[in-house]
């Protein structure tokens, strides 16, 4: 089993808040310094690319207040972009030493490329001649980040808005505003920030990649970072936040646990027997209580009483409220709001003395799938074990211990 798949895969989380170029995306996977995906495997793909015509170094440079890794790519191309059309860049991603996923990626996003410069020149995604996103640097910076997400088995990819930058661009069509048009195109619909300083912040290249491959322009949420990546630009712009692009390879964490509203319902009782109260808790529960309490109670003139406590959903006040005035003598009953954090349940069977028995697992909220499964989230159900004991014979305390540790072993945990 490969190391991404013993982690059952990763999220890449994207900070894109001074822009991003493809070679800063690409500098920042390679700055996570993960053995799945190095400096090593980028040259053999640019090798693959343009044999023997391919430089590749990196750097770790300041951009303001903050230090990252930069790429430097040289081919016979660097200096003047050739003017390549669709067919032909897809022609080299199929020679790239690509699995079918990192192919159909990068096919894709120079497909967006393609879409979004037709759009601005008012043509067919086939008649485009791509400028300076058809160099093979360009082709290095997209067909790399495919390849890094399929090495470091990221399965979700998640940003916030990117900034564009503002003023203009000098580019193979003039000067252009920022953000370029095909950026414009790129970004409709998608959440962005114009700002993030002077000049071009996000390039064509950037952009295309991040609507390909992010899921959500939102932070997750509760997250574990295992790696943090910082990619810097060839610019160090006098204005603006750093020129640095952060990435972070992780885990989310599961939901704290549904935070479900719940009703409190309390009852002062002084008057009833034990027998009445056992009676009217059982009728609680069947009405649909999530949970019945009672507690001892000091009343007035100093008698013992009860209190008697349950919890329910909203749409179940009016029926309790009902069953507790009909089989209780109170005269009134409090209701309070609460929020209730609950845990997820499910359910395994496993077999002792040939009999199947249940054994309720508990998710504790906030626990990650990584985390050791523990013997007290695992509860043998009462009625499987009693039936059992009766026919084998044994004990009811040896068959729960027996229970918990085939439901351990069936879980990869005994």
């Amino acid at each position: 089993m490969s190391t991404a798949a013993a982690r059952g895969g990763e999220w890449l989380f994207v900070e894109p808040h001074s822009g991003m170029a493809g070679d800063m995306f690409l500098a920042a996977l390679l700055a996570l310094e993960d053995p799945r995906f190095t400096l090593a495997d980028l040259r053999g793909l640019a090798e693959a690319l343009v044999p023997g015509e391919c430089r590749l170094a990196s750097e770790v440079v300041w951009r303001g207040s903050l230090s990252g890794l930069r790429l430097d790519l040289e081919t016979p191309e660097s200096g003047a972009s050739p003017h390549r059309g669709l067919r032909e860049v897809e022609a080299l991603i199929e020679r790239a030493p690509l699995g079918d996923a990192a192919r159909r990626r990068a096919r894709a996003v120079f497909r967006r490329l393609a879409e979004a410069e037709a759009r601005v020149h008012g043509t067919t995604p086939e008649a485009i001649h791509f400028h300076e996103v058809g160099a093979v640097d360009a082709l290095v910076d997209v067909c790399g980040a495919a390849l890094a997400l399929e090495r470091l088995g990221v399965e979700r990819v998640l940003a916030t808005p990117p900034a564009t930058g503002v003023g203009s661009v000098r580019c193979a069509h003039g000067e252009v505003p920022v953000p370029a048009p095909a950026v414009v195109e790129l970004l409709r619909g998608r959440p962005h920030v114009l700002g993030g300083g002077s000049g071009e912040r996000l390039t064509p290249t950037g952009a295309a990649l991040l609507v390909e491959l992010v899921d959500d322009f939102e932070a997750p949420g509760a997250f574990v970072a295992r790696a943090v990546g910082y990619g810097a630009g060839h610019r160090d712009p006098p204005d603006g936040p750093p020129n640095v692009l952060r990435v972070q390879l992780g885990r989310a964490l599961p939901p704290r646990g549904p935070q479900a509203e719940a009703w409190l319902m309390e009852v002062n009782l002084d008057d009833m027997a034990g027998e009445e109260l056992g009676h009217l808790v059982g009728l609680l529960r069947e009405r649909g209580a999530l949970e019945v309490w009672t507690s001892p109670l000091s009343m007035k003139k100093d008698r013992p009483g009860t209190l008697l406590s349950l919890l329910c959903r909203a749409e179940r006040r009016a029926a309790l409220e009902a069953c507790a005035f009909l089989h209780s003598t109170t005269l009134g009953v409090r209701w309070s709001p609460r929020e209730r954090t609950e845990a997820r349940r499910e359910t395994l069977e496993v077999e002792l003395a040939g009999r199947g028995v249940r054994v309720v697992r508990r998710l504790r909220p906030g626990v990650g799938p990584d985390e050791p499964v523990l013997e007290a989230d695992l509860s043998p159900e009462y009625d499987d074990l009693a039936a059992l004991s009766l026919a084998t014979g044994l004990p009811l305390r040896d068959l729960e211990r027996a229970a918990v540790e085939a439901a351990l072993r069936l879980l990869g945990a005994g």
